[in-house]
Parts: C-alpha cells; structure tokens; sequence
C-alpha cells in the first residue's frame, strides 16, 4: 500500500541492494522516491535514518526526510529527479563534459574537510583486512564460477600484497560508491548523492576513482579530459604527494572487486552487468601489467 498522500506508484529498477524503491506522485503531481525495507533487513532502516542525517548535517546534499514509517519498514525521500549525472552527461555534448564533470567534485571536496575521527562507526573501515574479503570474492566469483577456472597461490599472494600496500594509504571520509549513477545535478546547483548508506573511512583516493574509473564516464569523457579531473580533485581535495601511484592501486583493487561482484549477480541471474564486466576487465589488464602483476591474471582479464 503507497503511504498517502501518495496516490500513484511506479516501481524504478534496482541496483544489487535488496531495499525496493519506486518513484510515488500525489495529487498534484509532486514526486518523491519510496524505499521499502524487507523484513530481513528492516533493523537497517534506524541506522540509515541516522547515517542521512549525519551526511546532510555534514554538507553532503543527500535527498531530504518527508515521511517514515519504522514498523512497516518504508520511508519517503526527496526526489531528486530521473536524470542522474551518467545521463545528464550523455545529454551534453563533448565539448562541455569535463565542465560538468568537474562539478561532481564539490562533495568530494567536502569529505577530504572532515577528520576520519568524525565519522560514527556505522560502516568498518576499508583496512587490510576488509579490501582483501573483497578480492576473496574477485577470486570466488569471478576466476572460479565465472570463467570456472581455480584461483592459484601466486595470485592470492599478488593480492595480499596489493592491500598491505593500500593499506598504508592516508584515510579519508568516503560515500564509499561514488559513481555517476549516485550523483545528480540539482536546479540548486549543488550536486546531489544517493546510496550514501555504505558511508565509511577508506583511502584518500577512493571515491574519485570509483567517479572516473566506473560505470558511465570512461567512455563519456576523453583521456586529456579525465587528466584534467584527476589533477582538479587532488587541488581541490589537497592530496599527499604520491596519489599517482596510490591512485592505481585503488583503482585496480576496486575494479577487481567489482568484478567479482557483478560476476556473482551474472552468475545469479542479473546478465545487464556482464557488458559492464567485459570494458571494465579490459580497462584493468593493462593497468595491472603496469604494477607488474602476475601475468596469469593479467591474461585471464585480457582473454
């Protein structure tokens, strides 16, 4: 039943979370985005009431509170309209994309102003030991059920090394899925964030390779473009000398864990992400060779 006075439903796709949303209308024709909790995961909704809360009292625009219900595990968000920033993107030519690109850096700006200390312990934070549980599932999913091959010794211990060295990293506040899909260009100008829930203390380069390395915007922003970018996040962020080289073993440890979670929904039945796994694994071969890992991974990426 749709909360009144919401009089009109229209359930929108969802992503790999189990949390079910639809964009409701009420009479005159206002909008705003239901989420509805199953019972399995619906003590989640009281932390992420709270996490909203601490996001949008900290600077992060996140969609505003209208209603809630706890007991029946729904609420109702602001909403910030149809177009998120991959098709915004999409709808502005060439020219003038890095332009628009460079606006989703304002609330990365404003996560690198906090202290990691500021952040409640919601969410543990990306050490050693958390990147490496994801790779474990890199190597579960994508070598084993995906291209149904055994994961070998040499490679594990190219990925233990791969976090020991993360792991030394600076830390900052991270959205935690910083990508095109989460973010949107308000009227306001402001830019907009949503899945915010996964809110955590991670490494400094995090989010801005999850914005440029993930989804839409490699293919949406040219190579001198994206550099560009780069260069403005680490200004405007003020990031350590070295974020070069940290930033590419971000981006490797991330794009393989990626991988093996889109390998496990593939694998489970969710085929629009195997377009996505093929450019991202031919994107992270070469990067990989150039940290000179094992050349047996690089071929299963490349193949």
């Amino acid at each position: 039943m749709t909360p009144k006075p919401w009089v009109h439903e229209q359930e929108l796709v969802g992503d790999a979370s189990c949390r079910r949303y639809a964009r409701i209308r009420d009479r005159s024709d206002r909008t705003a985005i239901l989420a509805r909790y199953p019972p399995t995961v619906r003590s989640q909704l009281v932390r992420d009431l709270e996490v909203r809360a601490w996001c949008a009292a900290n600077g992060l625009r996140v969609p505003a509170l209208l209603d809630h219900d706890l007991d029946r595990g729904w609420v109702v968000l602001e909403d910030f309209g149809p177009d998120d920033a991959e098709a915004s993107l999409e709808k502005t030519p060439a020219a003038g994309r890095q332009a628009l690109t460079l606006q989703l850096l304002s609330p990365l700006s404003m996560l690198a102003g906090l202290l990691p200390t500021d952040l409640p312990p919601w969410n543990p934070p990306l050490d050693r030991n958390r990147l490496r549980w994801e790779l474990a599932g890199f190597e579960l999913w994508f070598i084993r059920h995906y291209l149904e091959l055994a994961p070998s010794t040499e490679v594990g211990r190219w990925l233990d090394d791969l976090v020991a060295a993360i792991d030394e990293h600076p830390r900052r506040v991270c959205h935690r899925d910083y990508n095109l899909n989460n973010l949107f260009f308000l009227a306001s100008g402001q830019v907009g964030s949503i899945d915010y829930q996964d809110i955590l203390v991670g490494p400094d380069t995090y989010d801005a390779v999850s914005l440029l390395g993930e989804r839409g915007l490699p293919r949406l922003l040219k190579e001198p473009d994206k550099r560009g970018v780069q260069e403005a996040w680490a200004h405007d962020t003020n990031a350590e000398p070295g974020w070069r080289e940290r930033w590419l073993l971000v981006r490797v440890q991330r794009a393989l864990k990626v991988l093996g979670t889109f390998s496990r929904l593939v694998v489970t039945g969710s085929e629009p992400y195997s377009s996505w796994m093929e450019n991202l694994a031919l994107e992270t071969g070469p990067q990989l060779a150039t940290l000179e890992g094992p050349s047996e991974l690089v071929d299963l990426l490349l193949d």
